[in-house]
């Protein structure tokens, strides 16, 4: 059962399905039917349901022959029926639920019907139309999250020569956990970090309203020079493990975005993900549907696909590199490569 929840429903659909329609009211309204598709929709909606009540309306049973002696037998042996006395007045419970407004009483198949209709469409207009309105309201805060972000980053570049947030760094670092007592691991989401460590931006708008992460305490930001946990920070950003670019490079680099679905904490899932083409792969914080994106210009996108850099970069890999040691870095100024 499908509805079109952007088409208003009508309530002819119901008179329709429930008799109340004159044979000239109902051609008119079957005709406007055919050429509506979004009505087409809701009528096809309460054909199947009406089709499931009507199901459980159970044709009278055929008695089998000779029952009916069978049962006056069985009474008349019984002896004489109790006496029975009836209340002259009905029971103080009984006058409680009739008088009780709250209460709705249906004798018909028809009242049941209608009720079930009304359950059904409210269950398929309502329930789809508020989660897409919540999915909408939190894709909009999310923005609101990377345009600060982006205006934080503007000011770091004004006091810093024109430079992106940066934390240093040399060929004994390494953004992804490892072993190796020669390396020492700094995630890549330390660089972003330093906005909030100096003040461009508070710590909360690095989660995303539609993860499950949650902020950093602000008590402690100036203590650290990380955040304190993976799940502080929901979005990735530019790796600077290699050529890094300036604010005065291509505007429509992206540089901050949605966390990305390739990496977890620095480890690549390629071969857990099953993933044979990295190209249709969206970030996670929007159930699949795509990712918010900040641009080295200062504006926020919504992409559905991940093939949105220069020149149709993918935003989640790297070129030419096919094996992630965690000392990888872009080649060129215009290789997007986000990661938390």
């Amino acid at each position: 059962m499908s509805f079109s929840a952007d088409s208003e429903f009508d309530p002819k659909l119901l008179d329709l399905h429930l008799g109340q329609l004159s044979e000239q009211e109902r051609a008119a309204f079957e005709e406007r039917i055919k050429s509506d598709a979004g009505l087409a929709s809701q009528n096809e909606a309460l054909a199947t349901m009406f089709q499931a009540l009507n199901s459980m309306r159970a044709e009278e049973p055929m008695l089998p022959a000779g029952v009916t002696e069978r049962i006056a037998a069985r009474v008349a042996a019984a002896g004489p029926p109790p006496r029975v006395v009836h209340p002259a007045r009905r029971s103080t419970a009984e006058l409680a639920e009739l008088a009780d407004p709250g209460v709705i009483r249906m004798r018909s198949f028809r009242e049941i019907a209608a009720v079930a209709a009304i359950i059904v469409l409210a269950v398929g207009f309502g329930v789809p139309s508020m989660l897409h309105m919540r999915e909408r309201g939190q894709r909009w805060l999310c923005q609101q999250n990377l345009i600060d972000i982006g205006r934080g980053m503007q000011s770091y570049a004004m006091a810093h020569n024109n430079s992106l947030p940066f934390a240093g760094w040399n060929t004994n670092y390494s953004w992804r956990p490892t072993d190796d007592p020669g390396l020492r691991v700094l995630p890549n989401r330390r660089h972003a970090y330093t906005l909030p460590r100096l003040g461009y931006v508070p710590v909360r708008v690095f989660v995303c309203p539609s993860a499950r992460d949650v902020p950093m305490p602000e008590a402690q930001v100036r203590n650290h020079d990380d955040f304190l946990e993976s799940r502080n920070v929901s979005y990735a950003y530019q790796n600077m493990a290699g050529v890094r670019p300036s604010v005065e490079d291509n505007p429509e680099l992206p540089i901050f975005g949605d966390d990305n679905p390739l990496f977890d904490n620095g480890w690549p899932l390629f071969e857990t993900l099953g993933l044979s083409d990295p190209a249709q792969a969206n970030s996670r914080a929007h159930g699949g549907a795509g990712q918010s994106i900040l641009t080295l210009d200062g504006n926020v996108k919504w992409f559905t696909k991940p093939n949105v850099g220069v020149n149709n970069d993918n935003i989640w890999t790297l070129d030419y590199v096919d094996e992630y040691t965690g000392r990888e870095g872009p080649r060129s100024k215009t290789d997007s490569h986000l990661l938390k």
